[in-house]
């Protein structure tokens, strides 16, 4: 059993996250200008994530993020493999499906989770439709394995794709990583707890929660 400090931890963490992170070839535009399927293409584990520093915050606490600027220019599908059950194909999509950031011009600028508030809820564009069962399965386009164990590729000429990958970020934690770094560590997994998206635009702001909301508030009516 490994003796636990912050440190530590966190280095076991990120080890972890980084062996379970979608190990895609391939994909992303790469800088010099290719699209999709390139010559020179990174891992998404590598740009959006095992390159990102450690932030030491205070002697208890240290954070990291997934995700930065390069990533979100050049490979912004690791946010799309993580929030969209359903993937539009290339050459597939609609005004409504690319969204309010396709009209962000800058690439690296564009911020496909950032909540918003319409004066009673907090919402996130991109993931309006993800909530429920994913019973559009057999409209889109996906892998079968047949009684005979072989695969097969059915609804090919469907505008979109069902993205194995969907959530991996809670699949990897949940699936593998509590229960192995708890062991490691002598620690006892807690309930899982998801925070709300005020506590998210809080972050973004880096603002105390009620101060966003007093902010919300103080214009309601207007």
């Amino acid at each position: 059993m490994a003796e636990f400090n912050i440190t530590s931890f966190v280095v076991s963490l990120r080890e972890r996250m980084y062996n379970h992170f979608p190990n895609l070839k391939d994909r992303g535009r790469n800088p010099n200008g290719s699209f999709k399927h390139g010559q020179y293409n990174e891992e998404i584990k590598n740009v959006a994530f095992k390159n990102n520093p450690t932030i030491f915050v205070d002697e208890n606490t240290q954070s990291f993020d997934i995700g930065n600027e390069y990533s979100e220019e050049h490979y912004p599908y690791y946010h799309i493999l993580e929030d969209a059950p359903y993937i539009r194909k290339r050459d597939r999509s609609t005004a409504k499906t690319r969204g309010s950031q396709a009209k962000v011009e800058s690439l690296k600028d564009r911020n496909y989770s950032f909540p918003t508030w319409n004066g009673k809820t907090f919402t996130q564009e991109y993931r309006r439709n993800v909530r429920g069962k994913r019973n559009r399965i057999d409209k889109v386009s996906h892998w079968i394995t047949d009684s005979s164990g072989n695969k097969k590729f059915i609804n090919r000429e469907a505008d979109s794709y069902l993205n194995e990958h969907y959530q991996y970020i809670e699949r990897m934690l949940n699936e593998h990583i509590i229960d192995e770094i708890a062991i490691e560590f002598g620690l006892k997994p807690l309930r899982v707890q998801k925070t709300g998206l005020e506590e998210e635009l809080a972050m973004e702001w880096g603002e105390d929660v009620s101060t966003i909301l007093d902010i919300f508030y103080s214009h309601e009516g207007e």
